[in-house]
């Protein structure tokens, strides 16, 4: 039975686009499917017994098939909720979601010898910034001085102690959608004692001491394969994030340390993952340190454009090959 790769991502996926061509240009079926094509347009079939310890059955969506005994790897790429029928009432929807994620999620995820870029378990437990920083700290790569607290007094006494280097506020995820449904994106900012208000108390804030920053890099991780990405902002552009500037940015391949190669792959090891992007900053002294940001589904098709690194190549070989 040939083998195959399963893509879970919402229809309208460009990145996804890129690998997905790359697998079929080396002949590798390929069932691609999104969580809201679930149950309308895609059904489920998987049968345990007759003393197998495996399940049998198939995946059957709307324009492609793929039996699960041929499941050799999954990317968990960017789907999109369950759609659950509209006529069920509020706690049925709810209902028939949890249901669906256990089962159809379950089945995926009993499949043997499959090789996952990333089990979603394993996005969930590398997406808190306070395990990276830790992790980050523990293989060996530099971090900035951290502060976690819903305390404005400590916030305050932390910005004084670092007056000097200067402090940046960070948001642990992205910025929340607005009432009228819409995202909104938070970016770091710089914070002095004066700026800080008991409002801190209302929730949980990052707080950094300030990394003096000669230029940024994205580092993209498949496998053991790293692509660093170095990022310039115009020189009269005095942004703390470079992602609130995206116009002002030019993009260069550059060469990873040993040490800092050997530090991401200790990083990947521990949380399991075979793909992630995380941004570091170097310094005018040329350090690398590495301040929170490890994205294990980050994007990465610009990055690729841009410079011409072989990122959707390097991730068909990682799913082509399972991992090996």
């Amino acid at each position: 039975m040939t083998a195959s790769v399963v893509v879970v991502t919402r229809d309208l996926d460009i990145t996804a686009d890129l690998v997905v061509v790359e697998l079929a240009a080396r002949e590798i079926p390929v069932m691609r499917f999104d969580l809201a094509d679930f149950p309308e347009s895609l059904t489920q079939l998987g049968y345990l017994g007759n003393g197998r310890s495996g399940w049998t059955g198939a995946l059957r969506g709307r324009h492609r098939s793929v039996d699960l005994d041929a499941v050799r790897a999954v990317w968990w790429r960017k789907p999109a909720d369950f759609a659950i029928h509209p006529e069920m009432s509020t706690t049925e929807r709810r209902w028939a979601a949890a249901e669906a994620g256990a089962g159809l999620g379950g089945l995926l995820a009993a499949l043997p010898n499959v090789h996952w870029v990333n089990h979603p378990a394993r996005n969930a437990e590398a997406d808190f910034k306070p395990r990276q920083l830790s992790v980050a700290a523990s293989c060996g790569l530099a971090v900035p001085p951290t502060l976690i607290t819903n305390d404005p007094d400590h916030v305050r006494d932390f910005c004084r102690t670092h007056r000097e280097a200067g402090v940046v506020h960070k948001p642990f995820r992205g910025g929340p959608g607005s009432e009228s449904g819409q995202p909104r994106a938070l970016w770091t900012n710089v914070v002095t004692a004066d700026d800080i208000t008991d409002a801190v108390r209302r929730t949980s804030h990052l707080f950094q001491v300030r990394v003096p920053c000669a230029y940024s890099v994205r580092l993209t991780v498949v496998g053991t394969r790293l692509f660093a990405a170095r990022i310039d902002t115009a020189d009269d552009c005095a942004a703390v994030d470079w992602r609130a500037v995206h116009d002002r940015l030019s993009y260069a391949p550059t060469e990873v340390p040993d040490a800092v190669a050997a530090g991401m792959l200790g990083v990947m090891q521990t949380f399991g993952l075979s793909y992630a992007a995380a941004d570091l900053i170097v310094t005018p002294d040329g350090e690398w340190v590495f301040h929170g940001d490890l994205n294990p589904n980050g994007q990465w098709a610009w990055i690729q454009m841009h410079t011409g690194l072989p990122i959707a190549a390097t991730i068909a070989d990682e799913l082509a090959g399972g991992g090996r």
